[in-house]
């Protein structure tokens, strides 16, 4: 995601001037802030520790100028690390707070890490999306206040280093005007030119990339021209990496190679996209030079450089699933479960009723083969009985058949003495719509009563119902 390096942000030059000699203890907390971010590149865990200090007593005490640089420093500081994990959950702490505070600057200083938190754990789109949010906070700003030129600058180099990545060289260099546009209109000269100075860099970077070296050369003079008043490690950097691009690509190896050697002794911000280009960079002077055995430590060093950030990357897309665990809504699941648990009921009824109908056809079919003469098992006189609700039916029955009751509990002792007299009627080859008149109940009920007896008595599917008591 680009070979160049973003700004340091410069939050503590504003607070000397804000220091207020009514608040002793304000002014030893800014004091503070300031030796953090003095301290950041030359002893970074210290730095660190002091912003988590920093962190917990801005808080405490509301003190926006206290808490928000402190996460800030340590966003910087696990970015450092490329432990993307740490510096996913500080930037999204950042932007909280900040907007807690109202306090927009710092809120687009937090969707520019999370926009590299993402980006660095793979996720590109997800990554955008926090540059965009960014860049509507920033259509909001007001005022032009150191603060909020940085903040913009930034969160446009942000932009630059994203289409550098994908190649679109004029949208990599359009946002890299829109942030110097940003830096000229800083109101005090030193922090302006020590923001040009980092600028002129970014664009000798970007210049480079697109093999325009000429305009690379130029800038980076301008740059270096600066660079008498600042001692910016990031951009030195820049500027060595830049001109060991320039010195490779006119085939002066050596001189590329003492370039690369003398950026990477630098302390400073180096992403992991920056350090593998720099080391493939390194591996391709040496290679040049003849000097395998050195050339094959770098690539020892890029393999275990491989090794690391995949292992970061991991951490944070799993951090990534859990959050997407724990935020999610639980009412969100119970209705997503009452609506499958509604599908697979709707689903069983259809299924069930469609049985039932193709069971009552093949029914209706099985009756019409039977002739209505059925004056040798006296019918009539049963179904007499029968439609008289004569409570002697079921004696009559047991005469004319002997043995059925005890057949069916023979097959089901658990089937009682209200569904015997049912299959009774299924016996004497009475239809679904007689047994509704005779019973004074519906089809429907007929049809699911008949599907509870196939289930008791384990009658099979593929056999009509009447053919089997039939059998019985």
């Amino acid at each position: 995601m680009g070979k160049y390096f973003n700004i340091i942000i410069f939050f503590f030059l504003g607070f000397v001037t804000g220091y207020s000699q009514e608040n002793p203890e304000r002014e030893a907390l800014l004091k503070k802030v300031e030796s953090s971010f003095t301290v950041l590149d030359a002893v970074p865990e210290k730095a660190n520790q002091e912003a988590q200090l920093l962190e917990k007593e801005g808080r405490s005490l509301k003190e926006a100028d206290v808490e928000l640089p402190a996460l800030v420093i340590q966003c910087i500081y696990y970015r450092g690390k490329n432990d993307f994990e740490k510096m996913m959950a500080k930037a999204k702490l950042l932007s909280k707070r900040a907007k807690s505070y109202k306090a927009d600057a710092y809120q687009i200083m937090a969707k520019r890490y999370l926009f590299e938190a993402y980006y660095f754990s793979g996720l590109p789109e997800k990554a955008f999306r926090e540059l965009e949010q960014g860049r509507e906070l920033a259509a909001q700003l007001q005022g032009k206040d150191s603060l909020n030129i940085i903040s913009k600058g930034d969160l446009y180099i942000s932009f630059s280093n994203y289409y550098a990545a994908k190649g679109d060289n004029k949208n990599q260099l359009d946002f890299l005007n829109l942030a110097g546009r940003e830096f000229e209109q800083m109101p005090n000269k030193e922090y302006k030119e020590e923001l040009l100075h980092i600028h002129y860099s970014n664009l000798a970077a970007a210049y480079n990339e697109i093999n325009e070296l000429d305009s690379a050369k130029h800038h980076i003079a301008l740059s270096q021209e600066l660079n008498n008043n600042f001692n910016q490690h990031n951009t030195n950097i820049t500027n060595l990496w830049v001109m060991g691009s320039v010195a490779l690509k006119e085939k002066n190896y050596q001189h590329a190679l003492n370039y690369f050697k003398e950026a990477e002794k630098l302390e400073g911000y180096k992403n992991h996209i920056n350090i593998r280009s720099l080391y493939d960079n390194i591996i391709l002077c040496y290679q040049e030079l003849m000097k395998a055995d050195s050339a094959r430590i770098y690539e020892i060093k890029k393999d275990s450089l491989k090794l690391s950030i995949t292992e970061n990357q991991n951490k944070s897309l799993h951090q990534l699933l859990k959050e997407k665990e724990d935020n999610s809504n639980p009412y969100l699941y119970l209705l997503v479960f009452l609506f499958i648990l509604m599908g697979v009921v709707i689903f069983l009824i259809t299924r069930k009723n469609k049985t039932l109908a193709r069971q009552e056809q093949e029914s209706q079919k099985y009756l019409a083969t039977f002739s209505e003469n059925q004056a040798r098992h006296n019918y009539s006189q049963l179904l007499q009985m029968l439609e008289q609700r004569d409570p002697a039916f079921m004696n009559y029955f047991d005469e004319m058949f002997p043995g059925f009751s005890k057949k069916l509990l023979e097959i089901n002792p658990q089937i009682v003495q209200s569904e015997i007299e049912f299959c009774s009627l299924l016996k004497l080859k009475i239809s679904t719509k007689d047994i509704a008149r005779y019973k004074y109940i519906t089809s429907k009920t007929v049809q699911n009563k008949k599907y509870l007896i196939r289930k008791k008595l384990n009658i099979p599917k593929e056999i009509d119902i009447y053919q089997w008591f039939d059998g019985v």
